[in-house]
């Protein structure tokens, strides 16, 4: 059957529904006019971007064509668009950097992207969950044209999409999460270093031996293990989860708030060195050579 126009309707202001129009016209530069102008026109009215073409042949490939450029400003704008209301409601902020941040987040968390050089023992590899998500989205949309002439965009990926929402949803909420956790970790690391700051000095010195695969050791200014609680130490290396320890070592350091703090390790980008660095300032300090047990 022949179709004299193909419609796509869109909410959004003029510049969105101009960035959707310039999308498909790129996608169709050889059906441009003798002016250059594309065969996709704003309408005079209302929300919709047509197309008046005679087709008589190569309809499917056609809404194919349109399916992917749609599919593309799906990803590109509207799921952007979704995330950050998401994020300003379920952060309660209106600042810029942090929403961002949780965007960027979500779409990493989406896309299935990972460190270079480390693919989880599988063939997946960076943007793998966006080729994923951008080929299903373009087949259906595709087909949908392809079957009645026109969609709105926003209404289908309102009752159409509901899966790849929800897939949307639970990525948003874990970056969500991740970045409330942060942010309270941030809060109790600035509780400790004012506890730190308002709190007399008490020892000299302390050596924290990290590494080398075993639990902390603290010692005094003069190499010699701490005396004053000598049940800490075997709790310390007896302690069969990570966070535990570091968790040990830091109220045990509090407790001693040694007037200088030396850090002998072979691990200085390890959580808990960085974590004693942020409480302890200018009073810490990293050691180049870690000291032999």
């Amino acid at each position: 059957m022949d179709r004299e126009q193909w419609a796509v309707r869109v909410y959004g202001n003029l510049e969105i529904r101009g960035k959707l129009q310039r999308m498909l016209n790129d996608a169709f530069e050889g059906l441009a006019d003798s002016a250059g102008q594309g065969p996709w026109r704003l309408a005079e009215r209302g929300d919709a971007i047509v197309c008046k073409l005679d087709i008589s042949a190569g309809q499917r490939e056609f809404c194919d064509k349109v399916g992917m450029v749609l599919a593309e400003f799906v990803l590109s704008v509207k799921e952007p668009q979704t995330l950050e209301r998401f994020m300003q409601r379920r952060l309660n902020t209106r600042d810029t950097k942090e929403i961002k941040t949780g965007m960027r987040e979500a779409i990493v968390l989406l896309n299935g992207e990972l460190p270079d050089g480390d693919t989880g023992g599988s063939e997946a590899v960076a943007g793998d969950g966006r080729k994923r998500r951008l080929v299903k989205i373009a087949a259906k949309l595709g087909d949908y044209l392809w079957r009645n002439g026109s969609v709105h965009l926003d209404g289908y990926m309102r009752f159409r999409m509901r899966e790849h929402a929800e897939e949307l949803r639970e990525a948003a909420e874990t970056a969500v999460e991740e970045m409330l956790m942060d942010r309270q970790y941030q809060e109790f690391m600035r509780l400790l270093q004012s506890m730190v700051k308002g709190q007399e000095t008490g020892l000299p010195a302390i050596h924290v031996l990290h590494g080398g695969g075993q639990g902390p050791t603290l010692l005094d200014e003069k190499m010699r293990p701490l005396q004053d609680e000598p049940a800490t130490e075997p709790i310390l290396q007896a302690a069969s989860d990570q966070q535990d320890r570091e968790s040990l070592l830091v109220t045990r350091l509090l407790a001693a708030s040694p007037r200088r703090l030396y850090i002998h390790t072979d691990e200085p980008d390890a959580q808990v060195v960085r974590t004693l660095m942020g409480i302890f300032g200018e009073r810490a300090a990293i050691c180049d050579h870690p000291m032999p047990r």
